[in-house]
């Protein structure tokens, strides 16, 4: 039986298969309704499948398996990629064998799954057991990321100013912070395995945590209740203590779990507090300045002295007017109206002056200072200098607009290569078929050389049009990553040139998809180089990560060349487009190459959507650099 829902395809396969002795087609379907009833009807010893069959391909052969169980499933692709080959196998067929293969391939395909006997290309297994042991190496290194993580949370839940506690979904405290025991006088030992509302007053069970904790897990909001509201928590000696408890809830693979946040909110604790707040002011990155009503500056923090350049000995005693520019409207009088109303203030953004003359975007918040009898006295300002990022705004909508034109030329690859596939492999992969049918009733030798020179000609084009197919868009850049398609692509350039071509992988986890399309088409510009100018003999790529960027790294030991006169050495235009594309996605690129010394060519770009993350910052502070060495 012939699944194949291209109707040319499915006419040659049919006729293929029935000319050859002890082969019969007990009929062809061009839908996986059509083959199920047929498989069903015929319960045929094979059914070849095409994998891009309406509906899915792994899900037909599993309707073929149910309906007549011993029909053995042969899987027909375009490409041995590995995401597909699994799903095949993994839904019950015994074979995989590609459409651009000869037609003796294919019915010695057929014959083997007819016998039960798998059929899958050498290099195809090879590539895929190296991809699962690179898998397995990843996932011990995913391992070991994974207890790196859980002891920097176990830090951070130590350092807590607050006492913390976790809560599983029966109530019970699975995890308690020292701070809790400092709080509550217990050893955390005391408290492990003990229902939360231990640590409260009974008369403060129902009011405070309501029915369970589980409820407070099983709320889909995330932060949970008690957000100030004060309740009272009971020590170990029995005395008790006003606090604050704030929940929320986390996920885990072992279920929801409560976080519940406690802090003392006595008298001593207010003073720590508001030592810690004088000190989180003073050392704030933001400008806090405290004013009297005549706009004269009363306290002036490390902060402002940063952003505006002036030292407090400087500024104390001055007019605020001192940071606003000639060209900018006074904006205290009205704000100073607003405030005597009793009116909140809303932030807003305004421009600031520096000692040095640089005019600042800044948001600015204005807050009033009042006495014990509520008079207001003075005002607070913070602000927070916003140019960088209305800077970074603006690099993010070029970053957009990288990210849309990636993903529209990518589609249109998509495209282009979809109607290659479905119209003109399918035809010229008929008429290969049908001449081999031809083949069968020439006695004559003139003509059956020509016919031989005929279908090496076809089999050259279906080799010509799955290599474009390759180059528009491989299979494996979206189902198996960036390592897998820059392999197979190095396979491609070892197989039509003399350059020895090596990947050197680096990746624990594979990027994004918009950050792997960036980077393969990276890799295929800077490979064309080395095949186009290089005379190299060795070419080497290297595939790294780090924090929120990927890298890729292109080294060969041709001829080499003079980095500053890139722009006048003919045909480099490419490395120059790189260049711009780099810098354009926040990243950077370096050159080094010198004449005879073969050439480096270095590329990072941070993660992507273009639009989410920030580029990972230069040594030098900058987000963006092109350097040549």
């Amino acid at each position: 039986m012939i699944a194949e829902d291209e109707a040319p395809l499915r006419l040659a396969l049919s006729d293929l298969v029935a000319g050859e002795k002890g082969m019969e087609v007990v009929g062809a379907a061009g839908s996986a309704d059509e083959a199920i009833e047929l498989a069903a009807a015929a319960k045929p010893d094979v059914a070849l499948v095409d994998v891009r069959m309406p509906g899915g391909g792994a899900e037909l052969v599993r309707g073929v398996k149910e309906c007549s169980p011993r029909t053995r499933a042969l899987a027909l692709s375009d490409y041995d990629d590995r995401s597909t080959v699994i799903q095949m196998f993994s839904a019950g067929a015994v074979g995989y064998v590609v459409k651009g293969n000869s037609p003796t391939e294919i019915l010695e395909a057929v014959r083997r799954a007819a016998r039960g006997q798998a059929s899958l290309s050498i290099d195809a297994t090879s590539r895929m057991i190296e991809e699962l042991v690179g898998d397995m190496a990843e996932r011990a290194g995913a391992d070991a990321i994974l207890r790196r993580s859980e002891e920097r949370f176990h830090g951070l839940v130590e350092l807590a100013p607050d006492g913390v506690v976790i809560v599983g979904e029966d109530g019970a405290m699975q995890l308690v912070n020292s701070q809790t025991e400092r709080l509550f006088g217990y050893m955390r030992d005391e408290l492990l395995g003990l229902p939360i509302e231990h640590l409260l007053p009974e008369r403060f069970h129902e009011r405070q945590l309501g029915a369970a904790p589980g409820s407070v897990i099983s709320d889909d909001a995330g932060t949970i209740g008690l957000v100030n509201e004060t309740a009272v928590g009971r020590r170990k000696d029995g005395s008790e203590f006003p606090i604050h408890i704030s929940l929320a809830a986390i996920e885990t693979e072992q279920g929801r779990l409560a976080t519940a946040f406690i802090r003392d909110t006595s008298e001593r604790r207010g003073e720590i507090a508001a030592r810690q707040l004088a000190a989180i002011v003073e050392s704030s990155d933001d400008a806090i300045i405290g004013k009297d009503l005549d706009g004269t500056i009363q306290t002036w923090n490390l902060g402002a002295e940063r952003m505006y350049g002036y030292s407090a000995e400087e500024v104390v005693g001055r007019s605020i007017a001192l940071l606003v520019p000639p060209d900018t409207p006074d904006d205290l009088p009205g704000i100073l109206d607003e405030l005597r109303r009793g009116e909140e203030t809303e932030q807003f953004e305004t421009k600031r002056i520096r000692k040095d003359e640089v005019v600042l975007d800044v948001l600015l918040k204005i807050s009033a200072i009042r006495d014990e009898d509520g008079q207001l006295v003075g005002t607070s300002s913070i602000a927070r200098d916003v140019t960088s990022d209305k800077e970074q705004a603006e690099l993010e909508r070029e970053r957009a607009l990288l990210a849309h034109l990636v993903s529209a030329g990518e589609e249109e690859r998509r495209r282009i290569a979809s109607g290659i596939h479905d119209d003109s492999i399918q035809a010229i992969t008929s008429a290969g078929m049908r001449l081999q049918i031809l083949r069968r009733s020439l006695d004559d030798p003139v003509q059956l050389q020509l016919l031989g020179e005929l279908e090496d000609t076809i089999q050259l084009s279906i080799r010509r049009l799955r290599h474009l197919l390759f180059e528009l868009r491989p299979p494996a850049l979206d189902s198996d990553g960036l390592s897998a398609a820059v392999e197979l692509y190095l396979a491609e350039m070892q197989n039509a040139g003399t350059t020895n071509h090596r990947l050197e992988n680096n990746l624990s986890v594979q990027p994004r998809l918009e950050t792997r399309t960036i980077l393969y088409r990276i890799v295929q510009e800077l490979l064309a180089n080395v095949r186009n100018h290089a005379q190299a003999g060795n070419a080497t790529v290297v595939l790294e990560e780090r924090e929120h960027s990927y890298g890729v790294r292109v080294s060969d030991d041709g001829v080499g060349f003079a980095p500053e006169k890139l722009k006048a050495i003919p045909g480099h235009l490419g490395l120059t487009a790189m260049q711009e594309r780099a810098a354009l996605a926040g990243g950077s690129l370096r050159i080094d190459s010198a004449p005879g010394q073969g050439t480096t060519v270095e590329v990072w770009i941070p993660e992507l959507p273009l639009w989410g993350v920030s580029p990972a910052a230069s040594p030098d502070g900058a987000s963006r650099k092109i350097e040549a060495v």
